[in-house]
């Protein structure tokens, strides 16, 4: 099925060259190139996995949509952003800003939004990878293909590549060619120069995201959570990082429809991968960090905060929660917006994650951290700041729990030094993200230059 998608998408970038004519029989809602030539402003489309509650994912466009706004000029420029529920990402974003609806049956959409602006900005931080699905990598490659198609701009905004299937390699090479990435680390610009793609070194594009309308807001709500405004707060963040990647399956579709289970369906039909060996080891996940965070507060007093980052997570907050032996506060993001779950977060004093964003957003308020890593990206940050060694574990290692106290204990005796390393590392990645906010205008603007 993946292979599928990959010839569909192939399809319609073929299709974008000849979108005008697609026009006449009502195939496209498609501004000819004519018009786009005419129109004062530049129209720039955001192509990024929005709208699904992923806090990352949403407050990393509501910084690049500021970006634009402060350095192009709200009047000067139509900024419209793709999104899975309209109403999910409405909040961040001025009443100026176009909401453009698209399903994981995505190929139409991402056609009439590509055709429609003059350029495209691709804002997910996992860009090219099949970790988490192939169709994911395949919805930019489909939007990168047809400005390249139109001879239009495409850019990589804070991206982030990793291990891909052969085919999407190949399909990346042909589609994004045209595309340039600025890479949220050097291990994905190596990789991104290794397919022949142009780009260079950035960051992330959360770095500046500001929570602080929210804070009181979050002191209040958890002193109502059992806080006594005193004690230190633990956080934890978990995931289950055993049923990726998600792949589309007919049949899986059918015996989902016919026996009423849809436990393992993600979208449509899109399924997360599954089995006894990936349920065990999720299990292992989840007792390790519950008998970790169990021992931890009974020798060290403290309040416990879950949190779930993604919707999607709150399958695995409600079943560490059941394993502590206090249960904790839960704060999803399917309750809570960006600005709300930023906030939480930077209250804490000790952060679990396996959430690469949970780290992120912390680090403005210096929260040291325990990292139980997936994939790349906790791995590269931790990489960044010389966290490795002592804190940063895997979601797979055997001996979780024991290496999870041992890192909580390191964290704790040696806060002082970690907050510091933070707010040293903390100032090079608001720099260098306003470096990026600086190239990314003017590159933009030197690519089109709309009348």
């Amino acid at each position: 099925m993946d292979h599928l998608i990959n010839i569909l998408v192939k399809i319609s970038v073929f299709l974008s060259r000849f979108a005008p004519i697609l026009a006449k029989f009502g195939f496209v809602d498609y501004r000819d190139a004519g018009d786009l030539e005419k129109e004062s402003k530049l129209h720039i489309l955001l192509v990024g996995y929005n709208g699904a509650r992923n806090t990352g994912a949403d407050v990393r466009v509501a910084e690049i949509v500021k970006q634009l706004q402060e350095r192009l000029g709200k009047e000067e420029t139509q900024i419209s952003v793709m999104t899975l529920d309209e109403e999910n990402i409405r909040c961040y974003f001025d009443p100026g800003v176009r909401l453009v609806p698209f399903s994981s049956i995505f190929f139409v959409d991402v056609f009439r939004a590509c055709c429609a602006n003059h350029a495209v900005i691709l804002c997910e931080g996992s860009t090219l990878k099949s970790k988490f699905a192939n169709a994911l990598t395949l919805y930019f490659c489909e939007a990168a293909g047809i400005m390249k198609n139109q001879h239009k701009p495409c850019i990589a905004y804070g991206s982030e590549t990793g291990e891909m299937d052969a085919f999407l390699e190949r399909t990346v090479k042909r589609l994004c060619s045209d595309t340039y990435f600025i890479a949220r680390t050097q291990s994905s610009l190596d990789q991104i120069q290794r397919l022949g793609l142009k780009g260079h070194l950035g960051t992330d594009a959360a770095w500046k995201f500001d929570s602080s309308s929210c804070a009181e807001w979050a002191v209040t709500r958890l002193r109502r959570s059992g806080w006594d405004g005193a004690s230190p707060i633990l956080g934890v963040a978990p995931i289950n990082p055993f049923w990726w990647p998600v792949r589309p399956s007919l049949t899986k579709w059918v015996k989902s429809k016919l026996t009423g289970d849809h436990s393992l369906q993600f979208q449509l039909w899109y399924f997360f991968s599954w089995s006894k060996q990936r349920k065990r080891q999720f299990e292992n996940y989840l007792d390790a960090i519950a008998q970790a965070v169990n021992e931890f507060v009974e020798k060290h007093p403290c309040h416990v905060v879950i949190l779930g980052m993604e919707q999607l997570d709150a399958d695995a907050c409600g079943k560490l929660n059941a394993k502590l032996t206090k249960p904790a506060p839960v704060f999803l993001s399917s309750d809570h917006n960006g600005y709300e779950m930023a906030a939480v977060l930077r209250q804490m004093s000790l952060l679990i994650t396996s959430r690469y964003h949970a780290q992120v957003l912390s680090m403005d308020a210096r929260v040291p951290s325990v990292a139980i890593s997936m994939d790349e990206r906790l791995d590269n940050i931790m990489q960044e700041m010389g966290f490795c060694r002592h804190q940063l574990l895997h979601a797979d290692d055997t001996e979780l729990a024991s290496e999870l106290i041992s890192a909580l204990e390191y964290t704790l005796s040696h806060q002082k030094q970690i907050r510091d390393k933070i707010g040293e590392q903390l100032v090079c990645y608001q720099n260098t993200l306003d470096e990026m906010g600086d190239f990314l205008t003017s590159w933009l603007l030197s690519q089109i230059s709309p009348a």
